[in-house]
């Protein structure tokens, strides 16, 4: 019998999202901080109203500190309108983006580039690094479903329906999984 590795944390059951739902503790402000995207191209990646060819949905997970960070709604989202804590309509969207504060990202391309975690927090203005993530400092570690990354945090690209998730400092025993809602 191979031997166990009591440094991987085991994972929960998928928990039900609902739309419009904060998971986590909410840490940040809503919306692209002052030095994210305001409506300028941030890495190549325009704030319009194209139509997207790519559609799809990923879950971001970040823990910092032992405590589970709400990633806040209307990232990539230009002087958007809330409605039940939900971006409904806003001036112009980048690709990526957040509604809610439930940890879902919208990839909404006019291509079928690649999208990376990387864009997304640029165009949130927040660091991303080995060492930094959304200004929590600490070792950082990364899984992508249930398996740990050790790879470049921004090149990490957007596949549907994954789970990321990014620990700043210890690993927790037991990591959150989330089921998309039916309409994702």
């Amino acid at each position: 019998m191979p031997p166990v590795d009591s440094t991987r944390p085991s994972f929960s059951a998928p928990i039900a999202i609902a739309i419009g739902e904060t998971v986590g503790n909410a840490t940040y402000a809503p919306f692209d901080s002052v030095i994210g995207g305001q409506g300028q191209t941030v890495g190549g990646i325009a704030c319009d109203g194209s139509v997207p060819v790519q559609h799809i949905h990923v879950h971001l997970t970040l823990i910092a500190n032992g405590v589970q960070r709400a990633i806040p709604l209307g990232i990539g989202a230009k002087q958007g309108e809330v409605i039940s804590n939900f971006v409904v309509d806003a001036h112009c969207y980048y690709w990526v983006h957040t509604h809610d504060a439930s940890g879902i990202i919208h990839i909404e391309s006019p291509n079928a580039a690649q999208l990376h975690v990387g864009e997304l927090f640029a165009i949130w203005g927040q660091p991303l690094s080995r060492s930094n993530v959304g200004g929590f400092a600490g070792a950082v570690t990364a899984y992508v479903d249930s398996t740990r990354y050790d790879g470049d945090l921004g090149s990490l690209g957007f596949v549907a329906h994954q789970q990321i998730t990014l620990i700043v400092g210890t690993v927790p025993s037991q990591l959150p999984v989330y089921a998309f809602p039916s309409v994702f």
